[in-house]
């Protein structure tokens, strides 16, 4: 054991020599910092310069706090108008005031828009033509739009007299939705543009309704119009266009609105591969046709 210690730990001259001197250079390059470090130097300071400087952050902890009232403002009238109670009520555009367009949940720089085009003489002959204000959402004209009601007294030009009588609108009447005409359609609130004609064709693609809620998936149907014409809507015809599932072909089949092209294709090959279909319910025999997706196409199919 000895003779190991001796043999690793013992040094000749030389390499004391080399030991020591490296030793020295880093002790050296230790201590250089010590001797030749940046000595921090004072700035004079300039009295005018402070001064200034003192000004400039007082304005500027002014300015914080108004910007910061502005912004308390700001929060507690946003929060006012979130939590402020919408309530809908019939209206006459053209003559409800700042007070009834608020109730109605438009915000206060709609309202100011809307009063000052009327204040220029502007009028809304028809309850579509709200949607024209400028700064008006689609969502705050759809839920408005089915309670407004325009005064015959106010449905008039006002550059160019004219000699036509105004007819009165006629109250809505309860419809049957399987056999109402488009007229019968555009009389209930809210029903205009292309939404009545969209109906109709929707009816038409499924064979007629078999709910009330249906008339709900048509295109472009808000909630807010739905729940408008709702109490004006009545099932009372229940005859419905069936597709024979044993002859109809894939094209037949994927027209209806329930019935995706490839669940077309899938009923027709799997009469194909396994004879005409005895009944309704062998359509679930296909894999990816699930409970709830059968329940919708069910009242539309036969196999006579």
């Amino acid at each position: 054991m000895k003779r190991v210690i001796k043999d690793y730990l013992s040094f000749s001259r030389r390499e004391r020599i080399a030991a020591i001197v490296l030793l020295l250079l880093i002790g050296g390059l230790m201590a250089l910092p010590y001797f030749f470090g940046n000595k921090k130097k004072t700035v004079k300071s300039d009295a005018v310069l402070q001064q200034q400087m003192a000004l400039l952050q007082k304005s500027n902890g002014n300015n914080n706090e108004n910007t910061t009232n502005n912004d308390d403002e700001a929060w507690h009238s946003s929060t006012e108008k979130i939590t402020r109670n919408i309530t809908l009520f019939e209206f006459d555009p053209n003559t409800l005031d700042a007070t009834g367009w608020e109730k109605l949940g438009l915000h206060d720089k709609t309202i100011h828009t809307l009063l000052n085009y009327r204040n220029k003489g502007g009028k809304f002959r028809t309850p579509e033509d709200i949607r024209k204000i400028w700064g008006l959402k689609k969502e705050e004209a759809d839920r408005i739009i089915p309670y407004a009601r325009i005064s015959a007294t106010e449905n008039h030009f006002t550059t160019k007299p004219t000699y036509l009588h105004t007819v009165p609108a006629k109250a809505p009447a309860v419809i049957d939705i399987n056999t109402a005409t488009i007229d019968m359609w555009k009389l209930l609130p809210g029903l205009t543009g292309g939404l009545p004609y969209r109906i109709l064709k929707f009816r038409d693609k499924l064979g007629g309704f078999i709910s009330i809620e249906q008339v709900r998936e048509t295109y472009d149907m808000t909630d807010s119009i739905f729940t408008a014409i709702k109490p004006y809507l009545r099932l009372e015809s229940s005859s419905i266009k069936k597709i024979n599932i044993n002859t109809a072909d894939n094209y037949e089949l994927g027209m209806h609105p329930y019935i995706s092209n490839g669940v077309a294709k899938a009923i027709v090959i799997y009469r194909q591969q396994h004879g005409s279909y005895q009944k309704v319910e062998d359509v679930k025999k296909i894999v990816f046709i699930k409970e709830e997706m059968f329940k919708k196409m069910e009242p539309y199919l036969t196999v006579e």
